[in-house]
C-alpha cells in the first residue's frame, strides 16, 4: 500500500484532531497517576521528527491563510459581531467572577484540591480559605480579597509542586490580575486587563502543547481506555496533532483579530466536548478556561494583538511578520521547557 506524503497525512490527521479534539482538551495528569513531572521527557530528535516538521510546515502555512483572511474580512465580521454582543446585557468580567465564586465553591465541596485536580493539599483550612474566596465573590467591593486568595493558592502550589509543574496553570494568574483591576477599579489598568487575561489564557495552552510532545507517553493510557478518541489513527502522531492544533489556536488567540474569537470558540467546544467523555473531573477542572474562553469571545481585540500583528505592515508583510513571530515563539518555549526541565531536575 502507497504511502501518503507527511504533509497530507499531517493535514488527515489535523481534521481528525478538529473534529474529535479531545486529546487536546482532557489534561492527562487529572487521568494518569503514572506521570512524573521530573522524569526527562522523550529524546529531541522522537519529538521533533519528520512527521513533526511536517505538521509544522502545514500548520504555517494554515496560519499564513488565517491571517489573510482575517485582515481581509475579519473587521466586516467582527462589527457584525459586535452587534450581537451589544445585546448581552452583562459585561464579560460578571461572567469570570460568578464563575470563579462557582469554581471555587466546587473545590470546597470536593476538598483536598489546591487549584487543579493534581494539585492535593491534606489541610482543611484550604477548603475553608476556598469557601470564603467563594463568598467575596458576591460583590465587586470584595472580589480584589477573591484575587488575592488566589495568588495565595498558587503560591502554596508552588511551594509543594514547583515552578515546571505550575507553569501549566499562569491563567490562574491571570484571572486573579484581570478581576483585581475589576474591583479596585484600577482605570489606568482598566484597557490592559483583556490582554492580561489573553496572554495568560495563551501562555497556558502553550505550555499545554509542548507538554503533549514531550511527554506523549503520558496520553496513551488515555486513549488507551477511550480508543474512540484517535478515531483510528496512530496514538502519538494523533496526540502530536493535537499540541500543533492548540499551538496554533492558541497563538491566534494573541495575533488573530476576529480569527482570535475563532480560535477561542474552537478551543472552547474542544474544552467543552472533553466533559462528555471525561466527566466531572474534566468540568471542575476546565470550568476557569471555558470561562475565560467565553470572556476572549466576547470582549474582543485586545490591546496585544497590535503589538503582534500591526496593521501598517499591511495583508503580505503582516502574514510572514506573524509567522515569523510564531515560529520565534516555537522555539522560544522549545528552548524554555527543555532547558527549563534541564536546569530544574538534572
Amino acid at each position: 500500500m502507497r504511502r501518503l506524503p507527511p504533509v497530507i497525512g499531517a493535514a488527515l490527521v489535523a481534521a481528525a484532531v478538529l473534529v474529535r479534539p479531545l486529546p487536546a482538551a482532557a489534561h492527562v495528569k487529572w487521568f494518569n497517576d503514572q506521570y512524573c513531572v521530573g522524569c526527562p521527557p522523550d529524546a529531541l530528535d522522537r519529538i521533533f521528527d519528520r512527521w513533526w516538521v511536517a505538521s509544522l510546515a502545514f500548520f504555517s502555512l494554515l496560519s499564513l491563510c488565517a491571517f489573510a483572511i482575517d485582515r481581509i474580512w475579519g473587521e466586516r465580521a467582527g462589527a457584525w459581531f459586535e452587534g450581537f454582543v451589544a445585546k448581552i446585557k452583562s459585561a464579560p468580567e460578571d461572567y469570570l467572577r460568578i464563575g470563579l465564586g462557582v469554581f471555587l465553591l466546587c473545590l470546597w465541596v470536593h476538598g483536598g484540591i489546591l487549584l487543579t485536580p493534581e494539585l492535593r493539599t491534606d489541610h482543611e483550612a484550604i477548603a475553608w480559605l476556598q469557601l470564603a474566596l467563594a463568598a467575596c465573590t458576591l460583590s465587586w467591593r470584595t472580589t480584589w480579597i477573591t484575587a488575592a486568595g488566589i495568588f495565595a493558592l498558587y503560591g502554596i502550589a508552588l511551594a509543594q509542586y514547583g515552578v515546571f509543574h505550575l507553569l501549566d496553570y499562569p491563567i490562574f494568574l491571570g484571572i486573579a490580575a484581570y478581576l483585581a483591576i475589576h474591583s479596585l477599579r484600577l482605570e489606568r489598568l482598566r484597557p490592559l486587563a483583556g490582554s492580561i487575561l489573553v496572554a495568560a489564557v495563551t501562555a497556558t495552552l502553550l505550555w499545554a502543547s509542548f507538554e503533549k510532545w514531550a511527554y506523549w507517553i503520558w496520553t496513551m493510557p488515555v486513549i488507551g481506555t477511550h480508543p474512540e478518541i484517535a478515531m483510528g489513527t496512530n496514538p502519538k502522531a494523533y496526540v502530536n496533532l493535537a499540541g500543533f492544533v492548540e499551538f496554533f489556536l492558541a497563538y491566534f488567540l494573541l495575533a488573530g483579530r476576529f480569527f482570535a474569537r475563532l480560535a477561542a470558540a474552537a478551543l472552547l467546544c474542544m474544552f467543552v466536548s472533553a466533559i462528555f467523555d471525561f466527566g466531572k473531573i474534566d468540568a471542575i477542572g476546565h470550568l476557569m478556561i471555558i470561562l475565560s474562553l467565553v470572556v476572549i469571545i466576547l470582549q474582543g481585540t485586545q490591546p496585544v494583538t497590535n503589538f503582534l500583528a500591526p496593521r501598517r505592515l499591511g495583508i503580505t508583510l503582516g502574514a510572514v511578520a506573524s509567522l515569523a513571530i510564531l515560529n520565534l515563539v516555537l522555539g522560544a518555549y522549545a528552548v524554555g521547557y527543555f532547558g527549563l526541565h534541564q536546569l530544574i531536575y538534572d
